[in-house]
């Protein structure tokens, strides 16, 4: 019977890269893209349920045109518009 030692000695282990397919990431990196802009959509959307209505006017919007935009994120419907005092 033949042993096959499978644990190198701490000294002589190196890393080894694995071969990855060449494209075998893309579905990923489509995931990644499309939850970057999900999120960046969110967070301007947020940053836009946080003007005033001086403020939305300064930007050429008006309320209404504002609380249709923030309808569109759905997520951000579960916690209530925080505005600024006046």
């Amino acid at each position: 019977m033949v042993t096959i030692d499978t644990i190198a000695p701490r000294p002589t282990r190196q890393k080894v890269a694995l071969p990855v397919r060449k494209g075998a990431l893309l579905p990923f990196r489509g995931l990644a893209r499309a939850l970057k802009l999900w999120w960046r959509a969110r967070s301007t959307r947020v940053q836009l349920s946080q003007l005033t209505e001086e403020q939305l006017r300064d930007v050429g919007l008006s309320a209404e045109m504002a609380a249709r935009e923030i309808r569109k994120s759905r997520l951000l419907l579960l916690d209530p518009p925080v505005q600024p005092p006046m």
